[in-house]
């Protein structure tokens, strides 16, 4: 019995639902009991997981299939190798392996749809799908809702498919999935279990205001750019600022701001560039945007440094 796995998952969820564990347990339980469980102290009872799962606005199949499967650290160490592969672009090897774990009989339903997602992710770069059939194959992962929630697996299903509309040139249908993401996330909850989730949407708004650039939509694409760099500092996280400065910048070319404030933007792109060793896109900038580097260097790295200074 995975209780561990189950006491975290109750309290994501009710982090999720905005509920406090007395709030949680008033009706069903006592809150020392809500606590005991997410502390994975004790195992609820069937109708005490049925009245959760009503308040939590989930299936009872939901709390029952992550009590009972007993095989999670094969399956982690399998979604971080393959996530790692797919990191790198190294598409045809992180297809040959989702395609030989599908063929595993037994599967966890939620590894199932991990990996359903991974081979039309991974074979839709390599073009072994069309854009349709991977749109169509995805749409069809999101119905199963009881299976895909765990792991906020819904919320990379339906990035994907953002992005393959995006790629068609199809930006409306793009921006309807990333918002369908984004209205649901509740951006001010910072919570240790939601960490991940939180760095993920970083990818999902800049996907969001690079589909709303190349639809020529700046003035929204700039707003979209703040979210995310907002949402970068608020989480202490690197990895996509750069690339939102750049965007930024770029949004600011487009709608004649200030050269002042477009070089700002740039710079600081620049510098958390190679801050990050990311020299593809050192190169891209200096040799796109160099009249606009430079001159402001010193100060935005001390600025970005204070942004930064961990207390």
């Amino acid at each position: 019995m995975n209780l561990k796995h189950f006491s975290k998952e109750l309290a994501w969820l009710r982090i999720k639902n905005g509920l406090s564990q007395k709030e949680l347990a008033k009706g069903i339980c006592t809150q020392p009991a809500i606590s005991k469980i997410e502390n994975g102290e004790v195992c609820p009872q069937l109708d005490t997981l049925h009245l959760l799962s009503l308040k939590l606005k989930v299936p009872l199949s939901y709390f029952i299939h992550i009590l009972l499967f007993e095989n999670k650290d094969y399956i982690d160490q399998t979604v971080t190798y393959i996530e790692e592969l797919t990191s790198r672009h190294r598409y045809e090897e992180a297809f040959r392996l989702v395609k030989a774990e599908l063929t595993m009989k037994n599967q966890d339903p939620w590894f199932e749809a991990y990996l359903s997602w991974q081979r039309f992710y991974n074979g839709y770069h390599l073009k072994y799908y069309t854009a349709d059939e991977c749109l169509n194959g995805l749409k069809n992962l999101l119905k199963n809702d009881a299976i895909i929630l765990e792991r906020f697996l819904d919320i990379k299903i339906l990035n994907t498919i953002g992005t393959i509309y995006s790629n068609q040139g199809k930006y409306q249908e793009s921006i309807f999935y990333y918002e369908k993401i984004l209205d649901s996330y509740q951006e001010n909850t910072i919570n240790p279990l939601l960490e991940s989730k939180n760095i993920y949407m970083l990818r999902v708004i800049y996907n969001k205001a690079k589909t709303l650039y190349d639809a020529r939509n700046y003035e929204l694409a700039t707003e979209t750019v703040s979210q995310g760099i907002q949402l970068s500092i608020k989480n202490q996280n690197m990895s996509l600022i750069g690339q939102f400065y750049y965007y930024q910048g770029q949004c600011f070319e487009k709608l004649h701001f200030p050269e002042g404030k477009i070089r700002k933007s740039y710079t600081q792109s620049l510098y958390f560039f190679e801050l990050l060793g990311n020299d593809t896109y050192v190169g891209i900038i200096k040799k796109l945007k160099k009249k606009y580097l430079f001159q402001e260097l010193n100060t935005i790295q001390a600025s970005a440094t204070e942004t930064y200074h961990c207390s």
